[in-house]
């Protein structure tokens, strides 16, 4: 296990200095542009004077020129500039290994500099008029206000889409009041109160969106029946969990029904009857609809290896990247019975769902790109992909996960690795499936996750996850149990225990250092700004400035080990007004040299609760420690620790039985709390060496949290949190 001094010997780590960024150029092999041509050769940024020859019109026409190039056993760097503009595309642009760079060059893929060069996998919709007649259900707020246009059919089928966008970005389908489901169902089958669902003659159009039984995750799941008499619909595809009003949340309206115009009752709304290939929009302004945008994708840009799924090889692409572009008006993803979920469905395996993938990548980049208006995830790095470096990048106002680094499920293959997500400003994700995280990493070890700053999350900042012991036990479910590879592992019958299962839990090694995450949590319940779980050993989890996590609810922690995680140090991380709670720390893990300070109340199940800088939650806690951390508290109400509890699965989590010492215990509003607490912990035999006096900030009240010259946490040993070094660099 590393320990705090250790990590301070310790070097660049895939850091930001392992490559230099130099200034812009206009040089380039080939170029594109919105006036170009692909029968032109590509090598003029702009056409000629007699309009023969110029750019190339399309990114997969630079593509195969690049391709060609290399074919004639060029070595050489190639760079492709893409002139400003949109860029509508009908097909994914698909990288395969004849696209690598040779060797160690390169092939750059660049917006022409300080120009905006933007990808939209959009349509725009034509042809609006304003709705006449008023249709059966529609609310007398939308009556005069309602457009209507004609959905195109595609390869003879109807056009079903499940985004639409304008100039302001998302817009929103119509959405019903919410409501409880009034008994238990099945994962696929919802009780609902008398009148909230109808059959609908457009019924595969209509979709329930459920908070199933859990408070961590929202799934959007498409109708098959409503019996009217009964009370009862069932969904197409089943939910993560059963389809039960909220278990520690009862009461919380946490269903509705989207797509029915019953509910077109506020200006940004739309309804789309793809039997009748009608849409239906009220407008966020007054004008006619202008610049409505529908998606025909999910990937814009895939780059793509030869992946030997079920066998050792795989041959990825190499040395491509992409810098200064802008990806935008990506489809959202869809459920579907094959798919294989990620840890709570969180995300899905393997799976066509990002704006930009990198599937069978090694030392590719997206750099200083900017996605936003998308339905999905932004970036994916599936199955193999080492040494890829995302960094720099804007990701904003979409659908899904910000950054996803996705290995092969648990088994002998491991080669998710050594990745940077570096430096990217992550904001107003999980739009359309709240419980997507800022950045997720699974089944993928090694890599620095670094200097990102991620807010405005509607749940979770960063997740680390594999896949937990009791789901190798389990008969064929979506989530996880789909992801495992027992030719590997061996039989199925049976299950394994946790050291069994240790071997083939590749998320490890990760460094997690120098992240902002601000105001994460604004939506969902019981997750947190940095959480871990199911993941491998030798994980840290360091210098993270985690601040202003408000949700009212008191289920959630700043920081959090979950059930099982072991071998995990969490230190130097400055934690600073959350609600609710610091650290959560389970069995081995260790939390050492943190400042927690300044925690909010929340309140759970109607109560309202003390909060708790550090909560035990499983035990034993043989080879864990709390060490050189600060716990303050500037008002009169404070719990340093919340322990001890057990229930019938898990050992009690107590602080005397971790390496606890040279601590300090401090509330400045009542001081007898910080001497209180220490006493108790020294009668049972910890905290020999801790205090319970004031550690001399700088200016806490303003968030200064450096220690002043003279502070008693500088004798303990503690080591000052360099805020400066934390949060978004400059680009250079």
């Amino acid at each position: 296990m590393l320990s705090v001094s250790l990590l301070l010997s310790v070097g660049p780590f895939f850091g930001e200095s392992r490559r230099v960024t130099t200034g812009p150029s206009n040089k380039a092999d080939f170029h594109v542009s919105t006036v170009g041509s692909d029968d032109w050769s590509g090598l003029l940024s702009e056409p000629d004077a007699r309009r023969t020859d110029g750019p190339f019109a399309s990114l997969d026409r630079a593509r195969r020129a690049v391709r060609e190039m290399k074919g004639r056993g060029s070595k050489k760097n190639a760079v492709v500039l893409i002139r400003k503009g949109l860029y509508r595309l009908s097909k994914t642009v698909v990288f395969g290994p004849e696209d690598s760079g040779r060797g160690d060059s390169t092939v750059t893929y660049a917006a022409w500099p300080g120009e905006k060069a933007v990808f939209s996998a959009g349509v725009e919709i034509r042809g609006w008029r304003k709705l006449t007649a008023r249709p059966p259900g529609l609310p007398e707020a939308a009556v005069g206000k309602v457009w209507v246009a004609d959905v195109p059919r595609i390869n003879g089928a109807p056009w079903r889409f499940h985004t639409l966008y304008d100039a302001e970005g998302l817009l929103r389908r119509a959405r019903s009041d919410g409501f409880v489901p009034t008994a238990r169902g099945k994962r696929d089958v919802l009780h609902f109160p008398k009148g909230k669902l109808r059959n609908w003659p457009n019924l595969e159009d209509v979709d329930i969106v459920i908070r199933p039984h859990h408070a961590w995750v929202v799934n959007i799941l498409p109708l098959l029946s409503v019996n009217e008499k009964t009370n009862v619909a069932r969904t197409a595809i089943p939910g993560t969990y059963a389809l039960n009003e909220l278990h520690f949340l009862k009461g919380t309206k946490s269903c509705w029904v989207e797509n029915v115009i019953e509910a077109l009752d506020k200006p940004g709304e739309w309804v789309l009857n793809s039997k009748e290939g009608k849409l239906l929009l009220w407008p966020r302004g007054q004008t006619p609809p202008c610049g409505v945008t529908a998606p025909r994708l999910r990937e814009l840009v895939r780059v793509e290896g030869l992946i030997d799924k079920d066998g050792p090889k795989d041959s990825p692409v190499r040395n491509i990247r992409f810098r200064g572009l802008t990806f935008t008006h990506g489809e959202r993803d869809l459920l579907t019975s094959s798919d294989a979920g990620l840890q709570h469905d969180w995300e899905m395996h393997d799976k066509a769902n990002a704006m930009v993938r990198l599937r069978g990548a090694e030392n590719c980049a997206i750099e200083q790109c900017r996605f936003v208006h998308g339905g999905g995830t932004a970036i994916r790095i599936d199955l193999h992909g080492r040494s890829n470096r995302i960094a720099g990048n804007r990701i904003e106002h979409i659908g899904g996960t910000g950054v996803l680094l996705c290995g092969y499920g648990p088994g002998t293959k491991d080669v998710n690795k050594k990745n940077l997500v570096y430096n990217n400003h992550i904001h107003h994700i999980g739009e359309i499936h709240p419980h997507s995280p800022g950045i997720m990493v699974w089944q993928s070890g090694a890599n620095r996750i670094a200097n990102n700053l991620i807010r405005n999350t509607p749940y979770a900042g960063i997740i680390l996850s594999g896949v937990m012991t009791d789901f190798f036990s389990k008969g064929d479910a979506r989530e996880l149990v789909r992801t495992i590879r027992w030719r590997e592992i061996g039989p199925k019958r049976g299950g394994r225990t946790a050291e069994q299962v240790r071997p083939f839990l590749h998320t490890r090694n990760n460094i997690v250092e120098y992240n902002e995450i601000h105001h994460a949590m604004e939506q969902l319940a019981d997750g947190n700004a940095i959480y871990i779980r199911g993941a491998g050993r030798d994980n840290v989890i360091r210098r993270n400035y985690i601040h202003h996590l408000l949700a009212p609810t008191s289920m959630q922690a700043a920081i959090r080990t979950d059930g099982g995680q072991r071998d995990t140090l969490i230190a130097e991380n400055l934690i600073y007004k959350c609600v609710s709670q610091g650290i959560k720390l389970k069995l081995n893990n260790r939390a050492e040299n943190n400042v927690i300070a300044d925690l909010i109340e929340g309140r759970h199940c109607g109560k309202t609760r003390p909060v708790a800088y550090l909560a035990l939650r499983e035990g034993p806690m043989t080879g864990a420690a709390i060490k050189r951390n600060i716990l303050y508290h500037s008002g009169s109400r404070a719990r340093f620790y919340d322990q001890g509890s057990a229930t019938r699965r898990r050992k009690p989590a107590l602080s005397k039985d971790a390496d606890t010492d040279f601590n300090i215990y401090y509330c400045a509003g009542s001081p007898e709390l910080g001497s209180e607490t220490l006493a108790r912990q020294q009668r049972d035999g910890v905290d020999a060496r801790s205090m319970a006096v004031d550690p001399l900030f700088v200016d806490p009240a303003r968030g200064d949290f450096r220690l002043k010259p003279n502070s008693p946490a500088l004798k303990l040993g503690i080591i000052p949190i360099d805020l400066s070094k934390i949060g978004l660099r400059k680009a250079r």
